[in-house]
């Protein structure tokens, strides 16, 4: 099991600021290199199971909501029953019942580390807010190197997924952080509209699925096309000195 660690600075004593500032990050397409992957897997299921035939830009597009909304979004009419053996088909997987599809290596993006560790030297909180359930989320981290780095993880496990607030407000509560303080940054529209419905800063990146008009469309308050200008624009959008 992953353990997880809490990055003091920003709220002890010692003249620093007593606010903790949150930087909230989703997984996929944003610090780990798994949309092909994802389709690649979506589409065996699919095919697996009987359902559909689907775009690879339609599995692309439902990447960031929780499990049944895709579902439901790529087999319209889906309920309960399509749910359950979809659960089911993971489960042989898991068993050993069933070969899993061939996939490409899930690997954290180059420069996502390094990021990471600006925000930290500057002492900010980090999180995940995914919309991945618990099944391969840690196994995940482990191999991508990033168990070690979020003070508080939010999977699609814990409550209502994006673009509902839910699991971000909870990130936020765990470590006292104020939506001011806040920022979610993330790959797709579904990440955007998550911290504006919490009222945080919301900041987009351009390498994961949906462009950067599309993002900008959803409310983020910058688009980004590179690592290293995440931080900056991070500290000036909690800072109030950049606005919209």
């Amino acid at each position: 099991m992953a353990v997880f660690r809490f990055r003091h600075g920003a709220g002890v004593e010692g003249g620093m600021s007593s606010k903790v500032r949150l930087a909230a990050f989703d997984l996929d397409g944003t610090l780990l290199n798994s949309i092909p992957s994802i389709v690649i897997g979506v589409r065996a299921c699919w095919n697996a199971l009987g359902f559909p035939e689907v775009s690879d830009d339609q599995i692309r597009n439902i990447i960031g909501l929780p499990w049944e909304k895709s579902v439901e979004t790529l087999v319209p009419g889906a309920g309960a029953r399509e749910v359950s053996m979809i659960h089911e088909y993971h489960a042989e997987i898991a068993r050993g019942d069933r070969s899993p599809p061939d996939r490409p290596v899930e690997e954290i993006f180059i420069g996502a580390s390094e990021m990471l560790d600006r925000f930290e030297e500057d002492d900010y909180v980090l999180a995940i807010v995914t919309s991945r359930s618990n099944r391969r989320f840690y196994d995940l981290l482990d191999q991508a190197g990033l168990s070690d780095r979020f003070s508080t993880v939010k999977t699609a496990d814990l409550g209502p997924g994006k673009p509902d607030p839910y699991l971000l407000n909870e990130a936020m509560a765990d470590v006292g952080a104020a939506p001011e303080d806040t920022v979610m940054i993330g790959d797709t529209t579904y990440d955007i509209l998550t911290g504006r419905n919490a009222g945080t800063g919301a900041i987009g990146v351009t390498w994961g699925v949906h462009p950067k008009q599309k993002l900008r469309d959803a409310g983020a308050h910058h688009v980004v096309d590179e690592f290293d200008q995440l931080h900056e624009y991070s500290a000036l959008l909690i800072s109030g000195t950049l606005g919209p």
